[in-house]
């Protein structure tokens, strides 16, 4: 007896075909949430966060000895 007759008779192909359909209905979810599920207001917040200050934190100064001289 083969390494190939076991694993085909070991009848893997439904775990196979479960995965498929599991992700491919993980994948319609996502899609689903950001395009019907979130609403503009999250995405306008998102969309500013790079612009809106640090207005609670003290600004970034370079290491020592890592700035160019």
């Amino acid at each position: 007896m083969s390494l190939t007759d076991v694993m085909s008779a070991a009848g893997l192909t439904t775990w196979t075909e479960l995965a498929l359909i599991l992700c491919f209905i993980t994948f319609v979810a996502i899609v689903v949430w950001v395009f019907a599920v979130r609403t503009k207001p999250s995405y306008e917040h998102h969309r500013r966060l790079p612009l809106d200050g640090d207005e609670g934190t003290a600004p970034r100064t370079a290491e020592k000895g890592g700035g160019l001289s």
